[in-house]
């Protein structure tokens, strides 16, 4: 049975320029059973990335690889920016036993271009307010966290396409 689950993390990027700005995900993550997930630690992503002025609002994908020891989700999402660029945002959990709750919620992360200079740093979190909702969308029969996720990327994509230049 596959595994499943929608996440938000909203945090801020600071780009070169010192100035600190929010930005967010929302992935449907994935693996194509329980086994895959729990043994083997790889998972597709897709979802939507909001983090201007590099990607106001774009369609994003990846992977998010976990690896049991030492304890790391690794989330590797790749994005065309403002500029129709590639966009690599890359972060890693790394968790701690001593401090499992911290950890498990806070995501050091870069963003960079396409030829791997960083563009911006930054921080997210995930709210323990979505925990609830978090942990609804696990279900292995249900299609909606996956079709909320979908029907957000085709937006991004489709807002991305008509304010781009022709």
């Amino acid at each position: 049975m596959r595994v499943s689950f929608v996440e938000t993390m909203r945090g801020t990027l600071t780009g070169d320029d010192g100035v600190a700005r929010a930005a967010e995900f929302t992935l449907h993550v994935e693996a194509p059973s329980t086994r895959a997930f729990l043994f083997e630690g790889r998972c597709t992503v897709r979802g939507v990335l909001r983090a201007a002025p590099w990607a106001p609002e774009v369609p994003c994908e990846g992977e998010l690889v976990i690896t049991r020891v030492p304890t790391t989700l690794g989330y590797f999402l790749r994005a065309r920016g403002a500029d129709r660029r590639a966009l690599r945002l890359e972060g890693a959990k790394r968790v701690s036993p001593l401090r499992v709750l911290r950890t498990m919620t806070t995501l050091p992360l870069e963003l960079m271009d396409e030829g791997g200079a960083v563009r911006a740093r930054g921080v997210f979190r995930f709210d323990l307010k979505d925990l609830l909702p978090f942990l609804a969308t696990f279900s292995p029969l249900s299609r909606r966290p996956r079709a909320l996720v979908d029907a957000a990327r085709a937006a991004a994509r489709r807002r991305a396409l008509a304010e781009s230049p022709s």
